[in-house]
């Protein structure tokens, strides 16, 4: 399965993170999450999503001047949105738990 498709699964999850860790604007998401070994995030995706969670009010967002360009919009996590990355960060625990546990001595096989 192509990286893509599963950072699909995953991108409110680490956007949602990348925001809690603290407020912050969309292309410095796209680097945080770059830097942390997802090359193949898209620009795109990160600001679909940061839109998307914002109507969820699981992120606010604010305009701040910029001295290199436009204004910026910072986002932070609403107490509804930690709740929400709570709840799937437990979700994704149960899973990749599991999914180690099953693929453990999957090298192994023959």
């Amino acid at each position: 399965m192509p990286q893509e498709q599963l950072l699909k699964g995953v991108l409110d999850i680490v956007v949602l993170a990348a925001v809690a860790r603290e407020e912050s604007y969309g292309y410095d998401i796209v680097q945080q999450l770059r830097k942390s070994g997802l090359e193949a995030v898209g620009e795109a995706s990160v600001y679909g999503t940061l839109r998307r969670l914002e109507q969820q009010r699981w992120l606010s967002s604010k305009l701040v001047a910029s001295t290199q360009g436009p204004a910026r919009r910072y986002y932070r996590l609403t107490a509804i949105g930690g709740r929400a990355l709570d709840a799937l960060l437990r979700d994704w625990h149960q899973i990749t738990d599991a999914v180690d546990v099953v693929t453990r001595n999957a090298n192994g096989r023959r």
